[in-house]
């Protein structure tokens, strides 16, 4: 921690990129089906999709392609050029797709610096003071570990009872930051 910054680490896939509204796309497409994001209500894709969904979900091309949540882009820019927090991205990757996620980020984030990107599965090994996911085992494990957690809403995480704070988007996220480390002042 730098200048003892409240440090944020954020999840990349299914919080600052629409991850499953692009798979589920691409997988119907693929197999001629018809399933919904909202329809895949646990971590488990592979019960809705089948085995046939890792011709889909490690595709570099996907990554490349994914869209930002609404307001990820603007959120994220207006808390890491605060000056208020120490952040980084957080995210689990394939080995296939790492490249990839790596050119999302700089294509969409260009100001965001590369040494502040970290490729982890176990999250709950990273240093930090509050973690924004959607995945519950990242939620649980680093809420276990001592840290701050704040669940990314999403139909996959919805069915799991908890009492983690939770948002529905961006601009929730923002508020709730800001309030939850007391900082009044109004970010450009």
């Amino acid at each position: 921690m730098k200048n003892n910054k409240i440090t944020l680490l954020i999840d990349q896939d299914d919080v600052i990129v629409e991850y499953m509204d692009l798979v589920t796309k691409t997988y119907n497409e693929k197999y001629h089906t018809d399933i919904k994001v909202e329809q895949c209500t646990n971590w488990d894709i592979y019960e809705f999709f089948g085995q046939e969904i890792e011709t889909v979900m490690h595709d570099p091309d996907l990554f490349r392609n994914l869209q930002p949540a609404p307001y990820a882009l603007e959120v994220f820019e207006r808390l890491y050029h605060s000056g208020l927090f120490e952040m980084y991205i957080v995210t689990a990757a394939d080995p296939r797709t790492v490249e990839a996620k790596y050119e999302w980020i700089e294509k969409y984030l260009p100001f965001f610096p590369k040494c502040n990107i970290i490729v982890a599965s176990n999250k709950f090994m990273i240093k930090g003071d509050y973690l924004l996911d959607d995945g519950m085992h990242n939620i649980e494990n680093f809420a276990n570990a001592g840290g701050k957690v704040v669940v990314f809403d999403r139909p996959h995480n919805t069915s799991k009872s908890h009492n983690y704070p939770r948002v529905s988007n961006w601009l929730e996220f923002e508020e709730y930051i800001l309030a939850e480390c007391n900082i009044n002042e109004k970010m450009a």
